[in-house]
């Protein structure tokens, strides 16, 4: 059915719109020849004013006006006629790309389009004539393409025919005026107000002279308002430049008119878009006149096309984030679009490489059914696809020439088709279940794989029914009893009594079956290779009734980490390069030994010895002659001691050798004497002879002190007087040596004045995670910029003067505002470790000390770590673990720090609630040289991994040392190598230089 209301709706509009083009009246209908054969000519056609015609589906006129035929026999020169096809017009059309198109592609448009107006020319014989063509498609019933009705309007000033405009003396550039046409000038504007698409005379400057109401009510201007603008001044500046360029070729005349899409700056300031067709209307001289533009309101469209290409991303990534692979294929097998998961399923880059058609399929691919016979092309799924059948979860297994692959893909699909039952393409998913086949194929043999699977576990197995018979023990269990399987299935567990391991394990056996819980226990057994230490698991095993079918009992032999622990403990209280025992051991065994002195009233003696100038011998001959000059010293002073004495390496060139039961200062002396003797008896180290000599200082117990601390100090006051005294010798203790206290008052004294003057800084050195590089937390590291003492001289005097107490609540409030000025620079909150000395630690308000600091400097527990040595915690381990615990439960982490240089007792270590263990740089530092190093340092690692601690090295100064502490468990890691300690200041740049680089 024909949509007839809408062509007689256009009948006036177009009469305007030839109107405020200039065009000349409709001319008499043109009456064919005698005899001429034409298709009959639509009625309604013949009533309208302007030039129009009608064209059908197949682009043949079917009908055509009167003034449509005049018009175009007058600018083309040749007449049309109903039956003509519409390649037989000579319309050329101007495209926004100036490039030139043919009026039979924008018919074919126009069918699927709705209204729109295009300029073209019609080619005549000398010049080009600019028309301005409107297209509106004719729909049936069921909005089918019926027919095309195009109406054509000459541009005024077109030069030829009866269109030429007379000027009457007016400007040039100037449009038509009321004082001189006034009766077509009101008829012009009646015309501009009836078009409903925006119409403006434009002078050659761009001035607007006439503009309609559609185009101010598009712009959002009055006439008055836009009259007074130009149309650079509406232009979006984003398409000033290319529509000037376009101007300038009309005026050039390298053109005629052009068309193109723009946006205008409405008066509100927001963007339109908009279709702009203009020609250049020039007298009759051929000089330029002024310009009519045509403009069209495309903003709908434009938002629907954005909206259309936004929905089809949508579901464009909906259809790559399908996890089942899709093709979609035409009807002539020819693949059309693949979504990324098929494109990975078959190893293509994109679809141009996936594009085979479907005739080359079996080139690339084998297909079997899941019998392992092979499948003819014909019965693949796409074949059956094409050929309308459907294809649903299809298993098939598929090879892949060209990669070799092999998988097993279930497929389905369907042909789609269009309302009349035409098919239009074949969707095509395909399904990886290859690992979904495997899991059902293994199901069937799950019994026998799981006794495979139970028999190759390194722990022992025991299955139980339960009536406590045994229905299977696996491997691992018949190596450990030595007992063949035969000899234990099928027996009772009350059949097993004198077997030492079922023994022990009974009671967690009966208790999982009484109790229907998962029961645990640790058991000890001998082997023919010692004890063996087993970690026992009894599970019971439910049926689907909630009945206990099965008891499993797992036993995980733990008999190498028990021996490693046990290793690690021995490694930490002995110094791995002379094998000594170190300061730990000291004060574990001084206490033993003074408080039997202490009950029997006995004398006990500590000689503090330290090698005279042991420095050059590293220095000159290297480290590794240096450590064997070590060991050969400990030897030696273990040959002179008695057999009751304890010798101790303390670190470095210093020694200690602990003496029970002294009778007299005399003996102590006389064995002084002979041990110096000793020690300055050459050692021999390959081909090098060396000789050193070294001063001993001497206390004694209980006359220069009554604990072990004070006596090591007493002793190392001593031996410094040995030194003085021009070493190579020994001294005892007197309480007149003055030298070295004088020197520690000295230093007291400017320590007073620097935490007067705030002299005191901190530098904060990085602690990352081994194995992603990320940063942990930052050690804030005390310094004296203005004293060249290092910390660890003027610490150990504070400590001993009581400055410590001032010096570490500045630490601590530093920390705090160091912490803030990271935070106000934006950098995420970095947790600061800071040192506590022992003298610290034995404040009885430590834990309300740190609180009552952080609150008043606003930081949450989770900011601040605290690290302690050996020495502070293990003096009082009860006392130590009450405030550990009180700190731990504000939400601090606790570190020991230096591990294996202090005085801790491994029975205790692990009752401390600890979060941190840190290896002692000097252990780290042995690692690339000495065997003995690297063994204490896997050993520190197996004992923080068991006892739950971050292990975290120290020292650690190159990439081999951290690839080694890496590979061999350490969580955590700081030293040169990764970072130097910095100023707060510098630490910003370096944080934030490592998060650009990650």
């Amino acid at each position: 059915m024909l949509q007839a209301p809408a062509i007689c709706l256009e009948l006036s509009m177009d009469k305007h719109l030839g109107q405020l083009l200039g065009a000349p009246p409709p001319q008499s209908p043109v009456q064919p020849a005698a005899g001429n054969h034409r298709l009959p000519v639509f009625p309604i056609l013949e009533k309208m004013p302007a030039a129009a015609m009608a064209i059908g589906p197949d682009m043949r006129v079917v009908g055509i006006n009167a003034a449509c035929r005049a018009m175009l026999s007058t600018l083309c020169g040749r007449s049309v006629e109903p039956g003509d096809h519409v390649s037989s017009i000579p319309i050329r059309i101007e495209t926004p790309t100036a490039d030139h198109d043919t009026l039979e592609r924008f018919c074919r448009h126009a069918f699927a389009s709705t209204d729109a107006y295009i300029v073209g020319h019609c080619l005549g014989s000398k010049q080009l004539h600019g028309v301005l063509m409107k297209f509106t498609p004719v729909l049936d019933a069921f909005f089918q393409p019926l027919l095309l009705h195009l109406t054509l309007h000459r541009f005024p000033g077109d030069q030829g025919g009866d269109g030429v405009e007379h000027q009457s003396g007016r400007p040039v550039g100037e449009p038509p005026r009321d004082d001189i046409f006034p009766e077509r000038e009101n008829e012009l504007d009646r015309a501009l107000e009836a078009v409903p698409v925006g119409i403006a005379h434009v002078a050659l400057d761009g001035r607007f002279l006439r503009v309609n109401s559609f185009l101010c009510n598009m712009l959002g201007y009055s006439k008055r308002e836009l009259v007074a603008l130009t149309y650079q001044d509406v232009t979006d500046p984003l398409d000033l430049e290319a529509d000037e360029a376009l101007v300038q070729e009309l005026i050039d005349g390298k053109r005629c008119s052009y068309v193109m899409e723009k946006r205008y700056r409405q008066k509100s300031g927001n963007p339109i878009w908009a279709y702009l067709a203009v020609t250049l209307l020039r007298d009759e001289s051929g000089a330029p006149k002024y310009f009519v533009s045509v403009v069209s309101d495309i903003n709908h469209q434009k938002k629907a096309l954005a909206d259309v290409e936004e929905s089809q991303a949508r579901l464009k990534a909906v259809f790559d984030s399908l996890s089942e692979a899709v093709f979609v294929f035409n009807t002539k097998g020819q693949l059309l679009d693949a979504n990324l998961a098929g494109l990975a399923m078959f190893g293509y880059q994109d679809i141009a490489e996936a594009a085979a058609s479907v005739a080359d399929l079996d080139k690339h691919f084998d297909v079997w059914n899941l019998d392992s016979k092979r499948v003819p092309m014909e019965s693949w799924p796409i074949y059956r696809l094409l050929r309308g059948e459907q294809a649903t979860n299809v298993e098939l297994k598929v090879r892949q020439r060209s990669s070799g692959r092999t998988w097993i893909a279930s497929f389905s699909g369907s042909l789609m088709v269009d309302g009349q039952g035409r098919p239009q393409f074949a969707v095509l998913t395909i399904r990886d279940i290859t690992k979904r086949h495997y899991a059902q194929t293994s199901l069937k043999a799950s019994e026998q794989r799981f006794r495979t699977a139970l028999d190759h576990i390194p722990d022992m197995i025991v299955l139980y029914d339960r009536d406590y018979r045994i229905r299977y023990v696996n491997h691992a269990m018949v190596a450990v009893t030595q007992q063949p399987a035969s000899a234990l299935v099928g027996r009772q567990d009350d059949e097993l009594r004198g077997i030492k391991w079922a023994d022990l394990r009974r009671s967690a056996l009966h208790a999982a079956a009484e109790t229907a819980s998962v029961q645990k226990t640790d058991i000890e057994f001998p082997s023919p290779n010692g004890t063996r230490h087993v970690a026992v698991t009894c599970v019971p095993l439910m049926s689907g009734r909630g009945n206990i079918e099965e008891i499993m009992c797992l036993y995980h032999d733990y008999t190498e980490r028990k021996r490693a622990e046990e290793k690690a403990r021995q490694a930490a209280l002995h110094d791995p390069l002379t094998r000594l025992p170190n300061r730990a051991l000291l004060f574990e065994y001084a206490r033993h030994v003074l408080g039997i002195a202490r009950r029997a009233h006995e004398k006990a003696a500590v000689l503090f010895i330290d090698l005279d100038r042991f420095k050059p011998i590293n220095d000159l001959h290297g480290h590794e002659a240096g450590d064997e000059v070590l060991r050969q010293i400990a030897q030696r002073i273990l040959t002179h001691a008695r057999e009751e004495d304890m010798v101790f390496r303390l670190g470095g060139d210093e020694f200690l050798i602990l003496l029970p039961r002294v009778d007299s200062a005399e003996d102590v002396g006389d064995m002084a004497m002979h041990l110096l003797a000793a020690l300055n008896q050459p050692f021999y180290v390959g081909h090098l002879k060396l000789v050193l000599s070294a001063s001993i200082g001497i206390s004694l117990y209980p006359d220069h002190g009554g604990q072990i601390d004070t006596l090591i100090n007493h002793a190392d006051a001593a031996m410094y007087h040995a030194k003085q005294q021009g070493r190579n010798g020994f001294q005892f203790y007197e309480s007149e040596m003055s030298d070295h206290i004088d020197q520690q008052a000295a230093l007291e004294q400017e320590l007073k004045i620097a935490i007067e003057r705030n002299e005191f800084r901190l530098v904060y050195q990085p602690v990352v995670d081994m194995h992603t590089g990320r940063l942990t937390c930052v050690e804030a590291l005390i310094r004296w910029p203005k004293n060249d003492t290092s910390a660890d001289r003027f610490v150990p005097v504070a400590e001993m003067t009581g400055l410590i107490g001032p010096v570490g609540d500045w630490v601590l409030a530093e920390a705090c505002r160091q912490h803030w000025r990271w935070k106000d620079a934006g950098l995420a909150e970095v947790p600061i470790a800071v040192n506590v000395s022992p003298v610290q630690f034995r404040r009885l308000d430590l834990a309300e000390q740190v609180q009552v600091t952080l609150q008043r400097h606003g930081l949450r527990p989770s900011a601040l770590q605290l690290e302690l040595t050996e020495t502070a915690v293990m003096d009082d381990i009860g006392r130590a673990v009450e405030v550990l615990n009180r700190l731990r439960n504000m939400g601090i982490r606790i570190s020991l720090d230096d591990f294996g240089t202090g005085y801790s007792s491994l029975n205790y270590l692990s009752s401390l609630p600890l979060d941190k263990l840190k290896i002692d740089q000097s252990f780290v530092r042995r690692i690339e040289s000495d065997s003995a190093g690297r063994a204490v340092t896997d050993a520190v690692i197996v004992l923080g991994r068991t006892l739950g601690m971050t292990v975290v090295a120290e020292g650690i100064e190159s990439g081999p040392v951290l690839e080694y502490l890496r590979e061999h468990g350490c969580h955590e890691g700081q030293g040169y190598f990764i970072c130097k300690p910095m100023s707060g200041e510098a630490m910003i740049d370096w944080i934030r230089g490592r998060e650009q680089l990650a």
